[in-house]
């Protein structure tokens, strides 16, 4: 992990967006996010919810992937902006020096490396609340993971749905942890059976995945890879010490 990255998240936080990076949007495993990585993600859906390329579900899901490629370009040369430079670095003029930086011209095929990732994540949820106060590219992110989870398209994902897509998507093959996690992934995103998984729930619990500073919590069961130890054990409670 890079020193001084992403400051305003946790240990937790880091692993979640290191997977979303690493699982959903690396997909060459080179290091950094590029145009082709996220059609190739785009791809990837399509395989699996069998949309037509005259389907509309697809063709949002495209609109939806370039708008996020927009914004990884925009996010990239904010990156460079703000993060520091080399004495050497900073005696060139601005546009040699990105290009450098970027080893490419900004305009042709800028990429997104883990580093700028997490800085990215580390400043858009300082100070978030919820959805809402995230950028629309964001909150268009929980859109797309719905649409795909959602094979049927009855705007609710049920329980099958969620195996499905642990088993397809987040690669949770083993049998056994792959029925442990739906049964109690399923649990926490639907407050044991009280909700429904449609997509105003599904994009709470988005932002508890983004949020969460901690393994508690429906949000990381969107995906299911992450810590559960919680099924095993009881919450522990921690106590400020009487001195404090």
């Amino acid at each position: 992990m890079p020193e001084a990255t992403a400051k305003n998240l946790s240990d937790f936080q880091i692993t979640k967006f290191t997977y979303m990076f690493n699982a959903f949007f690396d997909l060459e495993q080179n290091g950094l996010i590029e145009h082709d990585d996220i059609m190739a993600f785009g791809e990837r859906m399509t395989k699996y919810t069998g949309w037509a390329k005259d389907n509309e579900q697809y063709k949002k899901m495209i609109d939806i992937l370039e708008t996020f490629y927009e914004c990884v370009k925009d996010q990239v040369k904010a990156e460079y902006l703000m993060e520091e430079v080399t004495k050497e670095e900073e005696t060139l003029p601005w546009e040699e020096a990105f290009v450098r930086y970027t080893d490419i011209q900004y305009n042709t095929v800028p990429r997104m490396s883990l580093k700028q990732w997490l800085n990215m994540w580390g400043r858009l949820c300082y100070g978030a609340a919820g959805i809402s106060d995230f950028p629309i590219w964001v909150q268009l992110l929980p859109e797309l993971f719905f649409d795909v989870g959602d094979r049927d398209g009855d705007g609710v994902l049920s329980k099958d749905e969620l195996k499905n897509f642990y088993c397809k998507i987040s690669g949770i093959t083993n049998p056994t942890t792959l029925d442990r996690t739906t049964n109690e992934g399923y649990r926490a995103l639907t407050a044991n059976g009280d909700y429904k998984l449609n997509k105003q729930n599904y994009m709470f619990a988005f932002a508890n995945f983004l949020l969460a500073k901690d393994i508690y919590g429906p949000g990381k069961y969107l995906y299911g890879t992450f810590d559960n130890r919680e099924i095993d054990e009881t919450y522990k409670v921690c106590y400020n010490d009487d001195s404090d």
